[in-house]
């Protein structure tokens, strides 16, 4: 359970470091294990429920984009053609947000079972994953940028890392991203198919947490939730152009590699 105070803290910690390839789930994990003194299994439901509040800054943000999305359901559903063009983005989010579910159910029920992980070694495991995630920007910048649009090769393999995300220290963003670029996406547009993704993505793990009984929802959660959709709708578009320049990279390794070293402390 949380106080007001910490759900303000968090839902502020969230909004902001969501749009950044820097894992709100582990920023916001550690600052409950370390500031507020949760444990691991009692801080991934909370940390996964804070994304509601930016899924909806996301929603509010890209909402001509879903629009259009929505207009073209009938005509997918009517044809069901995975290589229609005018399909693509469809497709794209469907396949993804399935395997992102098949890839990070395990990885959610794997992480809220160790309660035994003192919050120290919690920490020191989150900051490995940030390592991964900023040597995997590193790679991806090298890459050169010149698709436009995803394929359904895309789809798999976007989906696929996405589920990795689930992992406290993973940024959901970070590893799209630097997926994308991979892929050989421009920067702008793998920021957008990003973002479009986290919102079924969002969607269905919060669905998924409290049909399995791991939510607990109370007025200060609701209140965290707030505050994460207030700096989300407030920070996302200045945010969204600093990471199409930014090198967060040296940030997230930085940072990890201070979590490895708390843990020897």
């Amino acid at each position: 359970m949380l106080t007001v105070i910490e759900a303000i803290i968090l839902g502020i910690v969230q909004g902001i470091a969501e749009w950044l390839p820097i894992s709100s789930e582990g920023m916001t994990t550690l600052v409950m294990i370390n500031v507020f003194g949760k444990s691991l299994t009692e801080s991934l439901p909370m940390a996964i429920w804070l994304h509601t509040g930016t899924l909806l800054s996301a929603t509010v943000y890209f909402r001509n984009e879903l629009k259009e999305i929505f207009r073209e359901i009938p005509g997918f559903i009517k044809y069901r053609n995975l290589q229609n063009k005018d399909h693509t983005l469809i497709v794209f989010l469907i396949i993804s947000t399935l395997l992102t579910g098949i890839v990070g159910l395990p990885l959610i029920l794997f992480a809220t079972g160790w309660a035994e992980f003192s919050g120290k070694l919690a920490t020191a495991f989150i900051g490995l994953l940030l390592v991964f995630t900023g040597l995997l920007q590193i790679t991806a910048a090298k890459r050169a940028e010149k698709k436009t649009e995803p394929a359904l090769k895309d789809s798999f393999i976007v989906g696929i890392t996405q589920g990795f995300a689930a992992l406290p220290g993973v940024s959901r963003s970070g590893i799209t991203v630097s997926t994308l670029l991979l892929r050989n996406f421009q920067a702008s547009d793998a920021l957008k198919f990003s973002f479009l993704m986290s919102i079924p993505a969002v969607l269905v793990a919060e669905i998924g947490m409290g049909a399995m009984g791991f939510l607990t929802i109370d007025a200060n959660s609701l209140l965290a939730l707030f505050f994460a959709f207030l700096f989300g709708i407030l920070t996302i578009d200045v945010f969204i152009k600093v990471a199409e320049k930014f090198d967060f990279s040296k940030f997230c390794i930085g940072l990890g590699l201070l979590s490895i070293l708390a843990y020897f402390l």
